[in-house]
């Protein structure tokens, strides 16, 4: 199959690295990131979306049995979130130090889509109901501390409790769309697909605009001022494709299709590096390249985005293929657990460390195209 050499890259050459390495057997939970020979980089501390993130990868891992020991890390690095993140006025701390002190008392939009996200995740391999407990726990607290009057929920609380400020973004929106599938997935329960669809439906009405997937916003969502405003990310619309076609999947909304094969289009237009095949940083809303860089985790949204549509697009069938080869020929290559995280224009390298967070999109590419048969 076109991407046989992905799964295994991830399952045998990466995973058992990270679970040997990149778990704090000392303290507990997950490490950040590595370094160039592998070893754990500790003084940063610890994002709550970090540990999410590879709750989520070995908890699948361990639904599918592809990695011994896959349910054990999993395991340990969900008992560290409950101890150490819980904040005692609702919601997840931003970050704390390596033994779980609290380091920022922020509570931030994207960190908590993903608990909610590796929360499904945790369910399904484990079955333990404090998850779920966890994921509306979790979802109560946005509702009632974040939701926004202009739709969709503010970007998050800072130290004091007061709402942060700054430009609104799509991208927590999109992972708590992501968060949301994947519950109802785990319990079957409708009410995470009905929330999912206002989702969708905000995605429609506010984030896309002339085409495009816009990055920010207005306090009243409208893109926002000056050159923010036009900020276009192709491996977000890859991202939002998928996601769309996985809610069409779930709730039987085939409308949502049309506004994926919108998003494809543009990003498939300009969003990609006509040398490399490879996927773009950034471009405008009017398809300028911005930024011709390349990092790991668009490459793999729009792996996932070419294997949903290739049911309804046979050039997106097509695409599978040599994307998969440029992502193991620039990005993956090297030694066992390691890969190049983000290449400039010539495909040069431009850092050495290696995060933990890229995990998640190589795991969610990789599984959809298993699930596809394209692996």
């Amino acid at each position: 199959m076109a991407a046989s050499g992905l799964a295994d890259w991830l399952f045998h050459r990466t995973l058992p690295v990270w679970r040997d390495r990149g778990v704090d057997t000392s303290a507990g939970g997950f490490h950040e990131r590595l370094d160039p020979a592998r070893r754990p980089v500790t003084a940063l501390g610890k994002r709550a979306m970090v540990q999410a993130r590879q709750i989520y990868v070995f908890s699948h891992a361990a639904v599918l049995d592809r990695v011994e020991g896959a349910a054990a890390a999993a395991n340990q690095g969900f008992e560290f979130l409950l101890r150490h993140y819980r904040h005692p006025d609702g919601g997840w701390l931003s970050r704390v130090a390596r033994d779980g002190t609290p380091i920022d008392h922020g509570r931030d939009l994207y960190a908590h889509a993903f608990i909610v996200f590796a929360m499904a995740w945790v369910l399904r391999a484990t079955g333990q109901a404090a998850a779920r407990e966890m994921a509306d726990h979790t979802l109560a607290f946005l509702d009632d501390r974040l939701t926004h009057p202009a739709g969709g929920f503010h970007e998050g609380l800072d130290a004091e409790g007061k709402v942060a400020e700054g430009p609104r973004r799509q991208n927590p929106h999109m992972h708590l769309l992501e968060a949301l599938l994947a519950m109802f997935e785990a319990t079957s329960n409708r009410a995470y697909l009905d929330r999912a669809a206002e989702l969708v439906a905000l995605a429609r009405d506010r984030f896309v605009v002339g085409g495009s997937l816009r990055e920010f916003f207005t306090d009243d969502l409208s893109p926002a001022t000056g050159a923010d405003g036009a900020i276009v990310e192709p491996g977000h619309h890859f991202e939002w494709v998928w996601l769309l076609h996985e809610y069409a999947r779930l709730s039987g909304d085939e409308g949502a299709l049309a506004l994926a094969g919108e998003l494809y289009g543009f990003a498939v237009a300009h969003g990609l590096d006509a040398a490399s095949g490879g996927v773009l940083d950034q471009i405008s809303a009017q398809g300028e390249m911005l930024k011709a860089d390349r990092r790991l985790w668009p490459q793999m949204e729009a792996l996932k985005a070419h294997a949903a549509r290739a049911a309804v697009d046979r050039a997106a069938a097509a695409r599978i293929a040599p994307l998969a080869a440029s992502v193991l020929g620039d990005h993956l290559q090297g030694e066992d657990g390691a890969w190049r995280e983000h290449l400039d224009a010539l495909g040069a390298p431009l850092v050495d460390y290696l995060p933990a967070s890229s995990l998640y999109h190589v795991m969610t590419a990789v599984v959809e195209l298993e699930r596809r048969g394209a692996a």
